[in-house]
């Protein structure tokens, strides 16, 4: 497959989504109908930026050449997300440890089963990523919440005597870690990650650990992929990544799981196969090669505009009173502490948002107890975009005054 270079990349134009199939558009009017149309959502974690003009070339070629059959994942499919992994992540990764799925919430899901039984319990660390508690409950398990504690400085940081406690208890057989973690925008230190590993191997917890924003990171922050702290480490964990986050290609359906422990990545394809199996859709693995393969100088440049992005929001919360911005270390999303702009309940904050500065953000309270009155933005965005949403909260504000 040969395929045309393309620069510079569009990042400016605002898209016209109403009307599309986009999930966080039509949940907008879904729930405010005609009232909602000029309501903007910078919500769910897809972005409002067409796809590489490289993996959109590739997808065209397959469509008018490939027979839709069933299909394997090829060698070429391997070597792209392997030598994608090694180049950005200095990750090398034999291709026996790698479990193909269509996204990875199912392959969370899959591995979870594999090694608890109903009535064991998980770790997670909230706020946290909600379809991990859907995930848990949904395996009839109980979460063991290891809390994230946010400093006066803004810092969240991690309860490693409650990690440990928790970790303790006999019915504890997993836990579910997110590096870097949605939302607050941590991305992990080495040290962090050993500790975590090191009372998971004392305790006989295996480690799921979700990175599908490694790609993400911030000037000053380097994503440690789990398995390269050592042989120890990769024992147990089972890590999952995709191009779906880093590409915007969530709809196409494509995720890897690396599983580097033999007996259980046999415990993990079993009860894939016990739900029928898990695989990568055709055009996923097309998108997927294609971005890995032509696609960098598209990442390189929508990191710049992801730190302009973040620069805007910045200069927003220093300026607007009860609002602070917890400053992400990776990730596309900014996570705003909104407690002191003195609503009563999380509920009343949604509504001023969503019916008097016509925004939507992805409430804090989706997340767990403790994001009560913070807000998760999505920065994967036009700029001129984020401008007109900070200037309908401005001026919102303003007016109850």
């Amino acid at each position: 497959m040969i395929l045309a270079q393309h620069a510079p990349y569009d990042f400016d134009t605002i898209l016209e989504r109403h009307g599309s199939s986009s999930a966080k558009w039509h949940e907008v009017v879904e729930q405010m109908g005609e009232d909602g149309k000029d309501v903007v959502p910078l919500s769910v974690a897809d972005m409002e930026f067409k796809p590489a003009p490289e993996v959109v070339e590739a997808l065209i070629q397959s469509a008018t050449h490939d027979v839709f059959g069933y299909d394997y994942a090829t060698e070429d499919y391997f070597t792209a997300f392997l030598n994608w992994m090694e180049h950005r992540h200095n990750f090398h990764i034999d291709p026996s440890w790698v479990s193909l799925s269509d996204g990875v919430m199912p392959a969370v899901n899959t591995a979870l089963r594999s090694v608890t039984r109903p009535g064991d319990k998980v770790i997670i660390q909230r706020p946290v990523y909600y379809p991990f508690t859907f995930a848990a409950e949904h395996n009839g398990l109980t979460i063991l919440d290891n809390e994230l504690v946010l400093d006066e400085n803004g810092h969240y940081g991690i309860d490693f005597d409650d990690l440990e406690s928790k970790a303790a208890d006999p019915r504890c057989t997993a836990m579910i870690l997110c590096n870097p973690h949605n939302p607050v925008g941590r991305v992990w230190t080495p040290e962090e990650l050993r500790r975590i590993g090191d009372i998971c191997i004392k305790r006989r917890v295996r480690l799921l650990c979700d990175e599908i924003h490694a790609d993400f990171s911030y000037p000053g922050h380097k994503v440690t992929m789990f398995s390269t702290l050592g042989a120890e480490y990769a024992n147990i964990v089972f890590e999952f990544t995709a191009p779906t986050k880093t590409f915007n290609l969530a709809g196409l359906l494509c995720s890897n799981t690396i599983i580097p422990n033999p007996h259980l990545k046999r415990r993990y394809d079993a009860a894939a196969d016990n739900i029928g199996g898990l695989t990568v859709n055709h055009f996923g693995m097309v998108a997927c090669q294609a971005a890995y393969d032509h696609a960098e100088p598209w990442l390189d440049a929508l990191m710049e505009v992801l730190e302009r992005n973040l620069g805007l929001i910045r200069d927003f919360t220093a300026r607007v009173s009860g609002i602070r911005l917890i400053e992400p270390e990776g990730t596309y999303l900014a996570w705003l502490d909104c407690r002191g702009l003195g609503f009563d309940t999380p509920e009343e904050l949604c509504d001023f948002l969503r019916n008097e500065a016509r925004v939507w953000f992805d409430e804090g309270s989706m997340f767990g107890e403790s994001g009560n009155f913070f807000e998760r933005v999505n920065l994967a965005c036009p700029t001129r975009l984020l401008e007109q949403v900070l200037a309908n909260i401005e001026t919102a504000l303003a007016d109850r005054q």
